[in-house]
This record gives C-alpha cells, sequence and structure tokens, in this order.
C-alpha cells in the first residue's frame, strides 16, 4: 500500500499544477473575452473542458488517497474529535477535502451555468466567476510549503 499511497500522492502533488494552470489560463480567458466583446467559441468551451477534467482527475485521485491509502486521513477519520485538536490531521481529515468539494462543486457549477446560457458577455462572465471561486478555494486549501503541515511544492517518487 506505501507504494501506492506514493504515488498518488506525487499524481496529486502534480496534478494541483494541472489544475491551478488551467484554471488560471480560463479565468484570464473568460475575463478578456467579457472585456473585449468577442464571441464565445469552441477555444473557450474547450479550454473550460480541460480544467474541469483535470478538476476532475484530481478529485478522483484525493478521493482515493481520503478514502483507501492515506495513513493521516485514516487517523482523522477513526477519532474526529482527537484530530481537531491536531493541525495536520485537522487540515487533511477535514479543511483540504471539505473545502475541495467546495472547489469542485464551484468548478462543475460553473460549467452548467456556462451551457445554460446562449452565448454573449454572460457565458464569459459565469466562466470568470466560477474560475476565480474555484481557484480561491482551492489556493486556501492547499497545503503550501510555509504552513505548518505544508507539503513541497512538487512531489518526486
Amino acid at each position: 500500500m506505501t507504494f501506492v499511497f506514493e504515488w498518488l500522492v506525487v499524481l496529486h502533488s502534480w496534478g494541483r499544477w494541472a489544475v491551478f494552470l488551467a484554471g488560471a489560463f480560463v479565468a484570464a480567458r473568460a475575463l478578456h473575452g467579457r472585456a473585449s466583446g468577442r464571441a464565445w467559441g469552441a477555444a473557450d468551451a474547450a479550454a473550460a473542458r480541460v480544467w474541469v477534467g483535470s478538476t476532475d482527475v484530481q478529485a478522483l485521485i484525493g478521493m482515493a488517497l481520503y478514502f483507501v491509502v492515506s495513513p493521516v486521513a485514516a487517523a482523522a477519520r477513526l477519532a474526529p474529535a482527537a484530530a481537531w485538536g491536531n493541525a495536520t490531521l485537522r487540515f487533511f481529515g477535514a479543511l483540504h477535502p471539505l473545502a475541495m468539494v467546495g472547489a469542485f462543486a464551484a468548478t462543475h457549477a460553473a460549467w452548467v451555468a456556462v451551457r445554460r446560457v446562449d452565448g454573449g458577455p454572460a457565458r464569459f462572465r459565469r466562466l470568470a466567476l466560477g474560475a476565480l471561486a474555484a481557484l480561491g478555494l482551492a489556493a486556501l486549501a492547499t497545503p503550501w510549503p510555509s504552513l505548518a503541515y505544508g507539503r513541497p511544492w512538487l512531489r518526486v517518487p
């Protein structure tokens, strides 16, 4: 199980950058599209799909870590009251998963909202707001290296 855990953590570490880069690109593209007044195009939809897809893959890896292989998450799930007193267990057992579920929901809500509009600036506005909300939640729930429970910028096997 250690081998699987180590590789999933590496994939999850690298996947965060895919999500952040795709989300930032989509947000910037949507803000530019709204400001310039250009029409929604296939490239806009493709960029949004890449962002949503990278978020989905990251969520699947995160759930595998949380529910199957992570010893830290398992310890937090076994004794939630005790885990709340430990910063690392509190973060990885509750705060990180809850905030990331929120970021996942914001991503999908934005994509659904975008597809329900016939076009125009409303698509760009909805996509920009959703991407910025999801990125904000993800940034708050990322174990940055400077935090007490922080992790490296990039993990290597």
